[in-house]
């Protein structure tokens, strides 16, 4: 999965997006440090959210060549297990909480466009089509 994610260029992806009938999803991003930070969170569960939120443009490999904004937490506190079956509590702000909530709405059904606004598709943002 992770070497599917990192040639679509992509920072998340949900095994139910490949196929696999478990409760788990991957992410990479940049750490503080500047290096590729993975993520492996099966089980995952939202235990608190943030109230304040904001509108990000979105992606998804699952709809290529579509954007469209979504407004979300910023902030969220999970509850999962790590690779081992370990309990693990987690905490994620920013892009890194934006990626789990998109993750997890996979596992729940919710593509990004049930909750996006302003869709549209990158090859008709070329001005010149």
């Amino acid at each position: 999965m992770r070497s599917l994610m990192i040639k679509a260029k992509g920072i998340g992806l949900s095994a139910n997006q490949v196929g696999l009938p478990h409760r788990f999803f991957i992410a990479q991003l940049e750490g503080h440090d500047g290096k590729p930070k993975f993520y492996a969170v099966f089980n995952p569960k939202i235990k608190k959210i943030s109230k304040e939120t904001s509108k990000m443009e979105e992606g998804c490999l699952s709809i290529p060549e579509t954007l469209g904004l979504v407004e979300r937490p910023i902030e969220v506190e999970i509850e999962a297990q790590d690779s081992k079956g370990k309990k693990v509590k987690m905490r994620a702000w920013g892009l890194l909480a934006r990626v789990f909530q998109h993750e997890m709405d996979h596992l729940d059904g919710v593509l990004f466009t049930d909750k996006a606004t302003d869709i549209r598709h990158e090859k008709y943002l070329d001005s010149s089509i």
